[in-house]
């Protein structure tokens, strides 16, 4: 008996032992990890359009819609700035200033979480074509001071530009619809990024970066060298693609290495987990749904609108994926691939990979804003076929 519960006690030192070990993997791979700092997340409680998911959580009275409803609006996410032709430029600063007043609520230290997309006032296709910038310099420059004057002393973590990846004219229809002004684009987020980090005091900036199914390496780094990744903490992946986090996690660590042979060292990623709990990559896409969507022209089955799971058996379909987090390889890691029969891609994930954000946008009709009819329907049945827990 005495030899068994001492045999227990080792057992239990060791687990103690290894748990403390894996906790403080992070911290020594990524020292420097902005969103591991104290302080709260917390999801946005304004209930206007700019927050559909709220107002169909608080509004649904069936009481197991209400719960599913709720796992992704009390999630913190971030919440998208962008332009268009018609936008004051005057009104951003006081909505940023707002929104970051309701995702602080108190805490000075809590992490606000912004999407700032302004490259594509127009948007990005019209009339079956990419539009050229329509925006002057002077005016996206404009806009980009009242949104840092609205942020003023917070804490944030910037996804900048989410799409900037189609600038690099390369994937998912970049060939045959590329981006007529890409010099611009890039310049006016180089312009941004220098800017932001410049003026903000606890910015943490990631420059879209496409995914690991979209930019071949050296068009990542073309792109973010021109887009001003030297000025900003690294780059965002996953953004409108809903590739595996592993493919992603392996994809940071190549375009980090990548960014550090041509003189740009310390970069680090976040990865979107907002609707790629069930991943699949454009190719796969293509293969299930691309003949359907070219000969019907149904945006129901379109790549920005891919069709949503209808068990959890069921692949090459959108459901909400691993919950925010600083964390790369917790409790669920295994079910990103990340496993611990994986040392690889966890050690990448620890050193590359800052974070899992959600600044995608799956459960939203074409990823788009504003409170479409078929958001809420298509919100239930991503958030009841997740594999992760909420």
């Amino acid at each position: 008996m005495r030899h068994r519960l001492l045999l227990v006690a080792l057992l239990l030192v060791a687990a103690v032992l290894s748990f403390a070990t894996a906790g403080a993997t992070a911290p020594e791979l990524n020292p420097s990890n902005p969103l591991a700092k104290p302080g709260r997340w917390q999801h946005s409680t304004i209930a206007t359009r700019a927050n559909p998911e709220l107002l169909n959580y608080l509004a649904e009275t069936n009481p197991s819609r209400k719960a599913v409803l709720g796992r992704v609006a009390l999630t913190p996410r971030a919440r998208w700035f962008a332009n268009c032709g018609s936008c004051n430029v005057d009104t951003v600063r006081r909505s940023v200033t707002a929104y970051v007043k309701d995702a602080q609520r108190g805490d000075p230290d809590a992490l606000v979480q912004l999407s700032i997309f302004g490259l594509w006032p127009d948007g990005e296709v019209v009339r079956g074509k990419r539009p050229a910038m329509s925006w002057s310099m002077a005016r996206y420059q404009s806009w980009i001071k009242q949104i840092a004057l609205g942020i003023g002393t917070a804490r944030v973590a910037i996804v900048l530009e989410p799409d900037l990846a189609i600038s690099a004219n390369h994937g998912n229809d970049g060939r045959t619809m590329p981006d007529p002004t890409p010099g611009t684009r890039m310049k006016m987020t180089a312009w941004a990024a220098k800017y932001l980090s410049t003026v903000l005091r606890r910015e943490s900036i990631y420059l879209d970066a496409g995914s690991a199914d979209w930019l071949h390496l050296d068009e990542a780094v073309r792109l973010l060298r021109a887009s001003g990744i030297q000025y900003v903490r690294g780059f965002a992946l996953g953004a409108t693609h809903y590739d595996s986090v592993a493919s992603n996690v392996a994809f940071a660590a190549r375009l980090s290495a990548a960014l550090t042979k041509a003189g740009i060292r310390g970069k680090r990623a976040v990865i979107d987990t907002a609707d790629n709990g069930t991943p699949f990559t454009w190719s796969q896409w293509n293969a299930r749904w691309g003949s359907l969507y070219r000969s019907t022209g149904n945006e129901y089955y379109q790549f920005d609108n891919t069709p949503t799971c209808g068990s959890r058996s069921e692949r090459v379909c959108q459901t909400i994926g691993h919950r925010p987090t600083w964390n790369p390889v917790g409790p669920e890691a295994a079910k990103l691939g990340l496993g611990t029969d994986q040392p690889t891609l966890r050690r990448q994930a620890l050193q590359y990979v800052d974070g899992y954000l959600w600044f995608g946008r799956g459960w939203r009709w074409m990823q788009q804003g504003g409170n479409d009819a078929r958001t809420e329907s298509r919100t239930v049945r991503m958030a009841t076929y997740t594999r992760f827990s909420r």
